[in-house]
C-alpha cells in the first residue's frame, strides 16, 4: 500500500480538550494498515464538542444528546475502498473514562479504533455482535498501549 492510498486525516474542532492529532493519525493509520489491507482509504476523524456531537447525533441518529462516537461509511463500493467519517466528543470520552477506570486518552483512542471497526464492517447494535467487536476493539487497545505511549495523545502537538 502507498502513502497516496491510505489517506486520514484528522481534525480536533473543540477546545477543551489538547489532543496530539498527529499521534492519533499514526494510531489511526497503524490499524487502518491492517485492517484495510489493499483498499484506498480516505478517511477523516473529527474530535467534537458535546454541543456539536448531540446536533448530529439528533439529526442523523435520532438520539438526544451527545454520543461517544458516530461513523458515517461513505464508500460506494467497499471491495474497492474505504472512505469514511469518524466524529468523537473527548467530552464523553473523558466521562466514560472515569467510570471505566480508564485515562480520557486512551478512552479516545478506543474510540478511534471503535469507528475504524464500523469502517470494516462490525456492528455493535445486537449482544452477539456487540461482543464480537468489543474483543477485536479491546485486542486494538491492546497492541496500541503496547506500541504507544496513549498519556501522549491528549497533548498539544509540537507542530
Amino acid at each position: 500500500m502507498t502513502p497516496e492510498s491510505n489517506q486520514i486525516e484528522v481534525r480536533n474542532r473543540q477546545r477543551k480538550w489538547p489532543l496530539n492529532t498527529a499521534m492519533i493519525e499514526e494510531i489511526a493509520a497503524w490499524v487502518s494498515v491492517s485492517l484495510f489491507k489493499d483498499l484506498e482509504t480516505d478517511i477523516s476523524i473529527q474530535f467534537l464538542s458535546p454541543g456539536r456531537m448531540a446536533s448530529i447525533n439528533q439529526e442523523y441518529l435520532g438520539h438526544e444528546g451527545p454520543t461517544d462516537v458516530i461513523t458515517f461509511d461513505l464508500c460506494n463500493d467497499p471491495a474497492l475502498c474505504m472512505t469514511g467519517e469518524i466524529l468523537i466528543c473527548p467530552e464523553v470520552a473523558a466521562s466514560q473514562s472515569e467510570e471505566f477506570g480508564t485515562t480520557w486518552q486512551e478512552e479516545t483512542i478506543r474510540y478511534v479504533i471503535h469507528g475504524l471497526l464500523h469502517l470494516k464492517g462490525f456492528d455493535d447494535l445486537e449482544p452477539e455482535k456487540r461482543r464480537i467487536m468489543k474483543q477485536h476493539e479491546n485486542r486494538w487497545v491492546k497492541k496500541a498501549k503496547t506500541g504507544f505511549d496513549l498519556s501522549k495523545a491528549g497533548t498539544v502537538s509540537s507542530s
